[in-house]
Parts: structure tokens; C-alpha cells; sequence
């Protein structure tokens, strides 16, 4: 056995317990395959070339282990595999116009979220009177930033 075949045995267990933190977080799979590798580079390594070059391979894994643990846990490594876009955009919200009390018909059903058209504006609406057909007609309740609360026409509210 060669020190290289041991070297990529470690760095394949080194790799798989990595990724089992960043990329399959809770499998586990990966990672206790990671640390079996490992586990069989240090037995090869104490098996074929000895006790003490096992102790100096044992300490290694130790010390690499710490390293990555260290690298991989820094604000800095976070931040270049992160996504750094901002969203600048709004959630297109209700026209200032409508008011609670006006009319509108719905666009389609409201099962109990759904449209309403409510003069020349459609906006997301939420019925208090459960499911309501299509171009029924409904009255404004509450108006939010990005919704209306309809009840329909016939109906008092209480």
C-alpha cells in the first residue's frame, strides 16, 4: 500500500464529512461514510506501515480535522458560498383608491382567497363568507397593503 492510495482515503473521508455539514446537512449517510474511510485509512495506516507512522497518521487526522472544522465554521467561508443580492422590490400592493365599503365584483372564485375587481383595479382578496362564486358581487371590509377582506353584497356584517 502506498502513501498516496492512504492519503486519498483520508482526503475522500475528509470530503464527505464536509459535505455532510454543507451540502446534505441531516442524511447522515454521507457523513458516516466520510468517517468510515477515514476510520479505514488510520487501521491501513497502522496495518501496513507500522505503530509510530499510525500514531503520526492518527495525529494528522486529528490536526486536519480541527483545521477544516475551524475553516469551514469562519464568518468568511459562510460568505462566499452565500448569496450577497439584495431585493430591492415591493410586493405590488393594493390601490390607495379602494376603500373599505366599495363594491366590487369577483374576477374568480373565491375559495376563500381569490380576485376582485374593484373599479378599474384586481386585488387579492380574502372572503369572511367563505366560498364565493365568480362575478358575484362583494363589499370591501378591510383593506391591507396587499389584500383585501370581502364579504359578499347580500350579507351583514357583524
Amino acid at each position: 500500500m502506498e502513501w498516496g492510495a492512504l492519503f486519498l482515503l483520508l482526503g475522500i473521508g475528509f470530503i464527505m464529512v464536509v459535505l455532510e455539514f454543507l451540502v446534505f446537512p441531516g442524511t447522515s449517510v454521507v457523513g458516516l461514510v466520510g468517517v468510515a474511510c477515514m476510520g479505514c485509512g488510520i487501521y491501513l495506516g497502522y496495518k501496513f506501515f507500522g505503530v509510530p507512522a499510525g500514531h503520526f497518521i492518527v495525529l494528522g487526522t486529528a490536526v486536519a480535522g480541527i483545521f477544516l472544522t475551524w475553516y469551514s465554521l469562519r464568518a468568511r467561508t459562510w460568505k462566499r458560498l452565500s448569496l450577497d443580492t439584495r431585493i430591492d422590490s415591493k410586493v405590488e400592493g393594493v390601490d390607495p383608491a379602494v376603500k373599505a365599503g366599495d363594491a366590487g365584483i369577483t374576477v374568480g372564485r373565491l375559495a376563500p382567497m381569490g380576485k376582485v375587481k374593484v373599479g378599474d383595479s384586481v386585488v387579492e382578496a380574502l372572503s369572511e363568507s367563505g366560498y364565493v362564486d365568480t362575478n358575484r358581487e362583494v363589499e370591501i371590509v378591510k383593506v391591507y397593503a396587499d389584500k383585501i377582506i370581502v364579504k359578499l353584497k347580500t350579507e351583514e356584517h357583524g
